[in-house]
This record gives C-alpha cells, structure tokens and sequence, in this order.
C-alpha cells in the first residue's frame, strides 16, 4: 500500500521512503539532462556548430540511453525553447537566400551586394560567435554546392575578384 505524504515523499508499507521525481521513469530523467547539457553546451554563444550537434547527440544515444529520434527532438526543443542557432539550421536558411536573390535573372549569380547581405544574415544568425572571414568562406562554400556565379563588380574594369579573393573551404 503506497501513501502520498504532503511533503512530496511517497511511503510504502514497510519500506524505504522516496521523492516523486526518484520514481520518474529513467527516459524522462534522461531526457530532462540532456536538454541541461544542450543548455550548457549553448552557454558559450547560444550557436551549435555541426560536429557540437554530432557529439551532443552521441552522447545522448550513450550516457542517456535515448534514440538517435529522441536525442534529436530533446535538442532541436531544447534550441527553439532556449532560442539557441544550429549551423545546419543556418546554413539552410542562407541557401534559401542566396538561391532566392540569384533567382531573378536567367543564369544564377548573385551580386557582390547580395552576397554582403548574405554574409551579414549569417553572422546575425549565429549570434555573432562566427567571425565576418569564416562566415564568407562559408557563403562561398554554399554559393559552390548549389552552383551559384558570382557577378562581376566594379566601375570601370568588372571582375570577379572579390569573389576569388576569398579563401577556399
């Protein structure tokens, strides 16, 4: 026969006294330090780079015995509660951008101002923590991986320089 005391405990006949939260089932508590360890690993800038993301969930498949599906909802809820960014989640959106702006004409390419734009969107969405050099590197990457030109610039001699003049990934 089991007892509610008003303090939060649950007695058993005879046996030993324990807290609510100690019967919770081991996959909420589990869940519950996961979502603490998001939080902690998103302390440091509130931005998630993607071999984070890969470690978080291989640790959540490992200490906390979750799914690989488990894992992945506890930390895409514990970013969107906690208003966190992910780099896959970024990086998507700024593809979207860039193949929206290099869109308008007949052959993809996308302008030096675009492209600016496209760098400043995505220092503004990982929160600051990625430098302006690193987020233009990874612009580029993303303008390569979906075939987008860069367009020419310039007043009276265009070219693309300020587009080769970018490091490679």
């Amino acid at each position: 026969m089991r007892f509610l005391l008003a303090s939060g405990l649950m007695a058993v006949q005879g046996r030993a006294i324990l807290r609510m939260d100690q019967m919770m089932p081991q996959g909420m508590d589990g869940r519950r330090r996961f979502a603490d360890m998001v939080r902690i690993e998103a302390m440091n800038g509130g931005f998630i780079r993607v071999d984070e993301e890969r470690r978080l969930l291989q640790d959540g498949m490992a200490r906390y015995n979750l799914s690989l599906e488990e894992a992945r909802g506890v930390l895409l809820s514990t970013v969107n509660d906690q208003g966190f960014a992910l780099q896959r989640a970024t990086e998507s959106e700024i593809r979207d951008l860039i193949l929206v702006q290099s869109a308008r004409g007949r052959v993809r390419r996308l302008s030096k101002s675009d492209f600016d734009q496209a760098v400043e969107m995505y220092r503004a969405k990982t929160k600051g923590r990625v430098s302006s050099e690193e987020a233009r590197v990874r612009v580029k990457a993303i303008m390569e991986e979906n075939d987008v030109q860069p367009k020419r610039a310039g007043w009276v001699i265009r070219s693309r320089r300020w587009y080769n003049s970018i490091k490679a990934v």
